[in-house]
């Protein structure tokens, strides 16, 4: 009759159990296929494209390219990405990315990123993860979090929208956090340029000097991560201290007394004085050992002293 639909349902090719209530769904209980879709799942539903439940899963649920479910209980895996409309209660792994409204208990693991734009009482293990509102543990490259009001960052850059929860990595930054760009000069590397990212009374520095001091007939540098604690004795002046790791290129013919890449660990003192709002001053000594990666054997040891601006940015 005019005005009346029947409802579509998306074809399936495979074979499989099912069930039917009496509200008119479909319900797989083994479903083995090219692609699939049911309006719910209570057991195993495998198909070499895509998977889908428009309702509920409850099992596992496994595809070649995608997998799509409303509810999410139990595991659903896929080769590209794996997709849940509702917050996940299990398992969500994915070679690229997987996404979910938020993780009421459980875990997200993809290759590529994590997506949970919601609240997140689980893990997340990706290169880049993000949530929502994060109460529980991000791990990877890239962690990003609205809020962090609870729960633990992990990973080589963290970023949040508040200062409450825990971070641990190379770079954290929130709200708080005061970003200086460094240029100065020294004695272990002649010009340098790097970003020092300061947070409550910890800071970390990541940079690139050029023309390593002893081999300057060609180009050479250095790529050093720095970790730190400061001490602001004024509102212009602070002191700080901290250890940093310098991998160096020579970008020379391996030779035995002219390596062709060496490493440095060097401890700095350091003392800044705040010009203005925008601009400040940088001196620094301290003392570096520099040795070979083959055989960790010592290549010279011996003091260091640097010095430049800093450019404040907000």
């Amino acid at each position: 009759m005019h005005g009346q639909e029947t409802p579509r349902r998306i074809a399936n090719i495979g074979i499989g159990h099912h069930t039917n209530p009496t509200d008119g769904s479909r319900v797989g209980n083994l479903v083995v296929g090219l692609f699939g879709y049911v309006d719910s799942i209570r057991g195993l539903q495998i198909n070499l494209l895509n998977s889908g439940a428009g309702k509920e899963m409850r099992g596992v649920q496994l595809s070649g390219i995608a997998s799509v479910t409303g509810i999410t209980k139990g595991l659903q895996a896929a080769m590209i990405s794996t997709i849940t409309t509702r917050p996940l209660y299990g398992v969500q792994l994915a070679g690229v990315t997987t996404v979910s409204p938020g993780i009421a208990c459980g875990m997200q693991l993809s290759g590529v990123a994590n997506i949970a734009d919601g609240v997140v009482r689980g893990v997340q293990i990706s290169g880049y993860n993000y949530a929502g509102i994060l109460n529980g543990v991000q791990v990877g490259l890239i962690n990003v979090a609205d809020s962090h009001p609870r729960g633990v960052q992990v990973g080589l850059f963290n970023f949040s929208r508040d200062t409450i929860g825990c971070k641990f990595g190379l770079v954290s930054i929130n709200p708080s956090t005061r970003i200086d760009l460094m240029t100065f000069a020294g004695s272990s590397t002649k010009i340098n340029l790097a970003l020092r990212f300061k947070n409550r009374s910890t800071y970390s520095i990541i940079g690139f000097g050029t023309h390593y001091i002893g081999f300057d007939a060609r180009f050479s540098g250095a790529l050093y991560y720095r970790l730190g604690q400061y001490f602001d004795l004024s509102p212009r002046w602070s002191v700080s201290s901290d250890v940093g790791y310098y991998h160096i290129e020579t970008f020379e013919a391996e030779q035995v007394t002219r390596p062709r890449r060496l490493y440095a660990l060097q401890l700095h003192v350091n003392v800044d004085y705040r010009i203005n709002k925008i601009l400040g001053l940088y001196i620094s000594t301290g003392y570096g050992m520099t040795r070979f990666y083959r055989g960790n054997e010592s290549y010279r040891n011996r003091a260091l002293v640097e010095g430049g601006l800093l450019i404040h940015y907000k």
